[in-house]
């Protein structure tokens, strides 16, 4: 399955509404705005997290934590560094999100990505 490409122009937040914002290491572009690949998430912040840090129970999304990926494959920058895609995109931030449930464990702070562009897909 192919979704679309992620570029500068998208959108990544954590769970609660705190945005990342990519720094991009090459010069492909698409519509002016340069594709994304997991490298562009290194050592990245995250602005504005609404989540009450409240250790240990919950913690604030501070920073990005590796690997940002996705389930594209063909499309690649440079020969190498795959091009992210909204399909199986996966990427996390520090935060720490209570559980639902007392006997469930703390999860993650995950990213999702929207990417606000329409002109290339991915395989």
């Amino acid at each position: 399955m192919s979704d679309y490409v992620l570029t500068t122009a998208s959108t990544f937040t954590c769970q609660n509404q705190g945005a990342v914002k990519p720094t991009p290491r090459h010069p492909l572009t698409v519509n002016n705005e340069s594709v994304l690949t997991g490298a562009d998430f290194g050592g990245l912040t995250v602005a504005g997290c609404t989540k009450q840090n409240q250790p240990p129970a919950a913690k604030t999304c501070v920073n990005v934590v590796a690997p940002v990926s996705s389930s594209s494959g063909l499309l690649t920058v440079n020969g190498a560094a795959k091009v992210l895609t909204t399909d199986g995109f996966t990427g996390a931030t520090d935060g720490i999100i209570p559980p639902v449930k007392p006997q469930d464990p703390p999860t993650g702070g995950a990213l999702s990505a929207t990417a606000n562009q329409g002109c290339l897909k991915g395989e």
